[in-house]
């Protein structure tokens, strides 16, 4: 039976959500350096806004058409999904700036491209993930990643068809990517499990009863 979080969600104040966009944020700039670094472009990724929702209204935030998106399973101290998701036609024109051509050249998801945007969703995740395991004090340890291609539906199944039956909330981070000085806006996804969930809030409130 899920735990309801929506009392706790409802009094959380925007100076305690500003810590964990914070936290996200130091993430975000690691992942930026990194990114930098690989692909020789500057890239600066930001968190702007963050929300703790019910999974069931994921849909009408991301939107529900084709997403290319990469997800990694953490656990250990920690057990969630993760996801970073993209629109399918971003995710191509990212390809195109981090190899210098302009964007719009590639039309297809290909096997190099599929390559890259997991390697660079796979930075973005770890980073976020770490920063997070920072901010609780714990360990989380992360599976290699997954990608997948489909509507965004779909794609969550794979979360649901795992923790669903348990977990009614996810939070979902804006996350603006720069390349080149070419902005995105996507979102990076965590579903974690109920008590997983009641970590972050009780950082968050400074201890729940």
């Amino acid at each position: 039976m899920a735990e309801n979080f929506e009392d706790y969600i409802k009094n959380l104040d925007e100076f305690a959500k500003s810590a964990l966009v914070e936290t996200f944020n130091i993430g975000a700039s690691h992942a930026a350096t990194a990114l930098s670094q690989m692909t020789g472009k500057e890239v600066n990724i930001s968190v702007p806004n963050l929300r703790i929702m019910a999974i069931k209204n994921v849909p009408e935030v991301v939107g529900e058409d084709v997403k290319v998106a990469v997800y990694i399973e953490l656990g250990k101290d920690f057990s969630s999904h993760a996801f970073f998701i993209a629109d399918y036609d971003d995710a191509l024109k990212m390809f195109d700036i981090m190899i210098g051509n302009p964007p719009g050249t590639t039309k297809e998801m290909d096997e190099m491209v599929k390559s890259s945007f997991m390697e660079m969703g796979n930075i973005l995740i770890s980073a976020f993930a770490n920063a997070l395991s920072e901010f609780l004090g714990i360990t989380i340890e992360q599976s290699p990643p997954n990608l997948a291609i489909d509507f965004l539906p779909a794609i969550l199944d794979v979360a649901l068809a795992d923790i669903g039956k348990y977990c009614d909330y996810t939070i979902i981070l804006e996350t603006k990517i720069t390349i080149s000085g070419v902005e995105f806006e996507e979102h990076f996804l965590l579903f974690p499990k109920p008590e997983d969930m009641k970590k972050i809030l009780e950082k968050l409130m400074g201890g729940l009863a």
